[in-house]
């Protein structure tokens, strides 16, 4: 949202899912067209967007999310799990890896994760 305001935006809607990006382009009875969307998604987001080129600035075509944490012992296990969780939540194809010399916060991660 700062950015967001640095930018110039005068008006945020927060709203998800491939149909919430059809409403924001096209507008609805209660909202007017924007002239940006933007924001992660899954494959049908992106795909949404993908269509959306030309009616409707976007911020960026992008594949499922993939991230690689880096932590040794430590590295508080919730903080790492949480790390994971946000990219992996955006899409079953999404990935995320830790890298550890630590079996123990591995353990610990886990079952922060389960």
């Amino acid at each position: 949202v700062y950015a967001g305001l640095l930018g110039g935006a005068q008006t945020f809607v927060e709203a998800g899912g491939a149909q919430a990006l059809a409403a924001l382009a096209f507008g609805t009875q209660t909202l007017a067209p924007v002239a940006m969307v933007a924001g992660p998604g899954n494959a049908a987001v992106v795909e949404a967007k993908r269509q959306l080129i030309g009616t409707v600035g976007i911020d960026m075509l992008a594949g499922p999310s993939e991230v690689v944490t880096l932590a040794d012992i430590d590295a508080n296990p919730d903080w790492v799990a949480i790390d994971l969780l946000a990219q992996a939540e955006h899409d079953p194809q999404a990935r995320a890896f830790l890298l550890t010399d630590s079996p123990q916060l591995a353990h610990r991660v886990q079952q922060a994760v389960c």
